[in-house]
């Protein structure tokens, strides 16, 4: 190689040598360059969209807080025993009767157990206790009875 190199002109040399940087550069260009500024604009749209969901996140979490705020200033009944609200609102939704039995394990705790209640009623009832009377549902489980959209139900509410 070193042979064929001495034996070629000034010009012809030259001219490789330029042609060698030249492909040298195209592949540096090609195989490094262009990649690594094909992901860096991956990374920069990746980092806007990021910043967009944080903005969007950020106005959600204001509007939350805001509800929340709004919600805490409604009336709720609170004062009292869980167990009568849930007695009283038992019998407004008519889900009291004998397949009906609830325990009060302390003055913020109510264990339901209900059998071929209606479901839709059931979801009636739980929503209002949530809201009026500002009883969460803890624990719930639920089974399918016999007649089409009934269910056997266990409930823990408390406050």
């Amino acid at each position: 190689m070193k042979a064929w190199w001495q034996n070629l002109a000034v010009n012809e040399r030259r001219l490789l040598s330029i042609g060698a940087a030249l492909i040298g550069l195209t592949l540096l260009w090609l195989f490094v360059w262009k990649p690594l500024s094909a992901h860096h604009q991956l990374l920069q749209q990746d980092l806007e969209d990021a910043q967009a969901a944080h903005v969007e996140m950020q106005r959600q979490r204001a509007e939350i807080f805001a509800l929340r705020g709004a919600a805490s200033n409604a009336p709720t009944a609170t004062n009292g025993s869980l167990h009568t609200s849930v007695i009283a609102a038992l019998k407004q939704f008519q889900l009291d009767g004998t397949d009906t039995s609830s325990e009060e394990k302390n003055k913020n705790t109510v264990t339901l157990k209900l059998k071929a209640k209606p479901f839709d009623t059931l979801a009636q009832f739980l929503a209002a206790m949530e809201t009026q009377y500002a009883a969460n549902t803890t624990s719930m489980t639920l089974k399918p009875a016999d007649k089409p959209g009934t269910v056997d139900a266990q409930i823990t509410l408390e406050r």
